[in-house]
C-alpha cells in the first residue's frame, strides 16, 4: 500500500499545467462544507422550524391589550378606557397544542437538516475521488496513446517489409483511433469532475487544486449485525421522524376527544364600583384566563348608573349531538392507524437497508483483495518485462505495455479502496450517525 499511493501521486503530477494550482486535501475540502449553499440552505430550513416554535409559544404566553370607548349622546358623551390581559394556563389549550406540535416539528426539521448534510457529506466524497480517478484516467488515456502510436509505427514498418499484412496494419490504425477517442472522453470526464466539485464548494475551477488525499482501507464495525439494526432503529432520521408522526397523530386523537368531552365553559367573576369595573374570567374549552379593567374619564349627567358590588357568572354549553366533532374522532383515529402501519413500513425499510449496506461494505473489501492480485500479477509481468529486454529476449513495446498494465491496476487498486471507504460511510449514514460532526453538524 505505501508503494501504491506515492506512484498515483507522481502519475497525478504529469497531469495538464491547469491542474496544478496547489494541493486540495479531503479534510480541507470538508471543512468548506458550512459555508456551501446546500449547507446554508439546510440550515434556513431549521431556522424557519425554530421561528414557528418562537410563534408558537408566543401564541401560548402573556397578552395585554387596550382600548378605548367614546359616545356622544345628547345629555353629553361617555370616554371609558379599557384594558385586557390574558394568558394560556391549561395543558389542553388549543395553544398548548400548537406548542407541542411545534416542537415535534423543529425535531424532524433537526432530523431532515441532518439528512441533508450527510447527503453533502457523502456527496463530496465521491466528487473528491472521482477527481482523483478521473485524472488517473486521464493519464492512464495519455500513456494508452503513445503505446497505440508505438505499435503503429512499429506495425508500418513491419508491414512495409513484408512481415505484417494490411489487417494488422488497419487493427494498428483502428487502436489508435480508439485511443484518441479515449483521451478526448478522458479530458472531457476530467473537465466535468472539477466543475462539480469546484460547484458543490462553491469555487472556480481555477481555484480548486489536486486532490491528493488518497483512499484508506476502511474496517468493519465492532458490533455484530444485530447490534447495529437496533442502533440504526434507536438514531435513524427516517425511523425517529415516523415516531415523531404518530406522536403527532396520538395528540391530534386525544385532542379531538377532549373537545368532544370538554364543555364549552366559562367562569367569570367581577367587581364595579363608581362606574369603574375589574373582571377576571376563565374559559376552560380554550384554556385561557383573562384579566379585565374599564376605567371612565368622561361621564355625561345622562350616563348610566352602574350598580356597584361583586358578581360571579358561569356559562356552560354541553354537545350532546355533535357529528362535527365525531366526524373528526373518527378522521384522526383513521390518521393513527396510518402512522402506525408507516411507522413499521420505515423500521423494516430501515433495517433492510443497513443490512444492505454492510454487504455493501463487505463485497467491498473483498474487492481489494482481488485488486491487490491484480497489482501484484501486473508488478511480477513489468519485471519480467524489463528482465527479457535486458536478455534481448524482449522490445521496449512489451516493457511500455507491461507499464500500461501496472498503471491500470493501480487505479483498479485505488477504485477498490474509494469504494470500500464510501461503502464504509453509507454504513455510517445508513446506521443514523451524524458524518459532520467534527463540521458542527450538531448546531
Amino acid at each position: 500500500m505505501k508503494r501504491l499511493f506515492p506512484t498515483i501521486a507522481t502519475l497525478l503530477a504529469l497531469a495538464p499545467p491547469a491542474l496544478a494550482q496547489g494541493a486540495l486535501e479531503l479534510p480541507q475540502a470538508l471543512q468548506a462544507l458550512p459555508g456551501t449553499l446546500d449547507w446554508k440552505s439546510a440550515d434556513l430550513n431549521y431556522e424557519s422550524a425554530v421561528r414557528q416554535l418562537e410563534a408558537a409559544q408566543a401564541a401560548l404566553g402573556f397578552k395585554w391589550s387596550g382600548g378605548a370607548d367614546y359616545t356622544l349622546r345628547e345629555s353629553g358623551s361617555n370616554l371609558t378606557l379599557s384594558s385586557t390581559a390574558s394568558l394560556g394556563v391549561l395543558p389542553w389549550s388549543s395553544s398548548a397544542d400548537a406548542v407541542r406540535s411545534a416542537e415535534r416539528a423543529l425535531e424532524r426539521a433537526a432530523l431532515t437538516r441532518r439528512e441533508a448534510r450527510n447527503a453533502l457529506y457523502l456527496a463530496l466524497h465521491n466528487q473528491y475521488y472521482g477527481l482523483r480517478q478521473a485524472q488517473t484516467d486521464l493519464t492512464i488515456a495519455q500513456t494508452t496513446l503513445a503505446l497505440r502510436e508505438r505499435q503503429l509505427q512499429i506495425v508500418s514498418a513491419q508491414n512495409q517489409a513484408g512481415t505484417a499484412t494490411l489487417s494488422d496494419l488497419l487493427t494498428a490504425q483502428q487502436n489508435l483511433d480508439t485511443a484518441r477517442s479515449g483521451l478526448v472522453s478522458a479530458q472531457g470526464a476530467l473537465e466535468l469532475a472539477r466543475l462539480t466539485l469546484a460547484s458543490t464548494l462553491g469555487l472556480s475551477p481555477q481555484q480548486l487544486g489536486n486532490p491528493v488525499t488518497a483512499p484508506e482501507e476502511p474496517s468493519l464495525p465492532g458490533e455484530s449485525l444485530e447490534t447495529l439494526l437496533q442502533r440504526a432503529l434507536a438514531s435513524r432520521s427516517d425511523v425517529l421522524r415516523s415516531q415523531s408522526q404518530l406522536r403527532d397523530a396520538e395528540e391530534n386523537l386525544a385532542s379531538a376527544e377532549r373537545d368532544r368531552l370538554i364543555p364549552s365553559a366559562a367562569l367569570s367573576a367581577g367587581y364595579s364600583a363608581s362606574a369603574a369595573s375589574l373582571s377576571a374570567g376563565l374559559n376552560l374549552k380554550s384554556g385561557t384566563a383573562s384579566l379585565s379593567g374599564a376605567v371612565p374619564l368622561v361621564q355625561g349627567s345622562g350616563g348610566t348608573v352602574q350598580a356597584q358590588g361583586w358578581s360571579l357568572g358561569l356559562s356552560l354549553s354541553v354537545p350532546i349531538f355533535d357529528p362535527v366533532s365525531d366526524s373528526r374522532i373518527s378522521t384522526a383515529r383513521t390518521a393513527l392507524q396510518a402512522a402506525q402501519q408507516a411507522l413499521e413500513t420505515t423500521r423494516k425499510a430501515a433495517e433492510l437497508d443497513v443490512r444492505q449496506k454492510y454487504q455493501n461494505l463487505q463485497t467491498a473489501r473483498a474487492a481489494i483483495a482481488a485488486a491487490r492480485a491484480g497489482l501484484n500479477a501486473a508488478n511480477q509481468s513489468l519485471r519480467t518485462a524489463q528482465a527479457r529486454l535486458q536478455a534481448g529476449t524482449g522490445t521496449s513495446v512489451d516493457v511500455q505495455a507491461a507499464q500500461l498494465n501496472q498503471l491500470q491496476a493501480q487505479r483498479n487498486l485505488e477504485a477498490a479502496l474509494i469504494q470500500a471507504q464510501l461503502a464504509a460511510l453509507a454504513l455510517q449514514n445508513a446506521l443514523g450517525q451524524d458524518l459532520t460532526a467534527t463540521l458542527g453538524g450538531s448546531k
